[in-house]
C-alpha cells in the first residue's frame, strides 16, 4: 500500500497542485545540492501499466549532464520540499491535477522530438497589483511539506519514459522545451514519508 493513502487531503492538495518542487540530492561524498523543478504527482492508479508496485510517484525531468542526475545514480535517496507560505489561493500559480486529465493514449505519448510547446503569458502588472490589494489575509496558505523518497531514472526513449513524459507535459505545458530536450531523463521518486509544518510550528509526520 502506498504511504500516500494515509496523507490528509490538505497535504495531497499541496503535492498535486504546487507549480514547483525543490529537489535535494547528495553526492557520494555527502555534498548536498538543491534544484527547483517542474514536476507531476502520479497516484498509483496512473502509474505505468507494467508497474505492479502500487506506489505513488513524483515525476520530473532532468538533463543527463547535471550534478543532480549524477547524485541520484550514486545515492537514490532524495528529499522534496513543497511549500506555499506566501501565495494566496486566488492568485498563486497552479497547475491542473493529473486526476482531472485523462490517461494518455498511444497517440498522445510524446517522443523526444514532438509534443506541445506552449508559451506562458504573464499577467499584466496592474492586474496582479489589484489582486494583491484586494487580498484577504485569511486566504493565505501557510504550510510546507518535506517528502523523503527513492529516485529511479527511467531508460530514455522507452515506453515508460514516453508515458511519463506525456503526463509531465500535460501538467507543465510551459516547460515543453526542457522536457523534450534530447538529453532529458525522466526520474520517478517513490514517496516513502512526509513531514508537514505550518506557520505555527505544528508538525505532523506520515510514513
Amino acid at each position: 500500500m502506498s504511504c500516500t493513502e494515509e496523507f490528509p487531503d490538505h497535504l495531497l492538495s499541496l503535492i498535486k497542485t504546487s507549480k514547483y518542487v525543490h529537489v535535494a540530492t547528495s553526492s557520494k561524498d555527502c555534498v548536498p545540492s538543491v534544484s527547483l523543478m517542474n514536476y507531476t504527482y502520479i497516484p498509483k492508479e496512473k502509474s505505468y501499466k507494467d508497474d505492479k508496485s502500487e506506489n505513488a510517484y513524483i515525476i520530473f525531468a532532468t538533463l543527463d549532464n547535471t550534478e543532480k542526475y549524477d547524485n541520484m545514480l550514486t545515492n537514490p535517496t532524495v528529499s522534496l520540499l513543497f511549500h506555499d507560505w506566501i501565495t494566496a489561493n486566488s492568485i498563486s500559480v497552479r497547475k491542473t491535477e493529473l486526476s482531472r486529465s485523462g490517461t494518455p493514449t498511444q497517440s498522445d505519448v510524446a517522443t523526444p522530438k514532438e509534443g506541445p510547446i506552449v508559451k506562458s503569458t504573464p499577467s499584466h502588472p496592474s492586474k496582479l497589483l489589484n489582486l494583491l490589494q484586494e487580498l484577504n489575509q485569511s486566504e493565505l496558505n501557510q504550510m510546507s511539506a518535506t517528502i523523503r523518497g527513492h529516485a529511479t531514472t527511467i531508460q530514455p526513449n522507452s515506453d515508460e519514459s514516453n508515458y511519463y513524459k506525456s503526463l509531465l507535459l500535460k501538467t507543465n505545458p510551459d516547460a515543453g522545451v526542457f522536457i523534450l530536450a534530447e538529453n532529458t531523463v525522466i526520474v520517478k521518486v517513490k514517496i516513502e514519508s512526509a513531514k508537514v509544518t505550518d506557520s505555527e510550528n505544528h508538525t505532523a509526520i506520515y510514513d
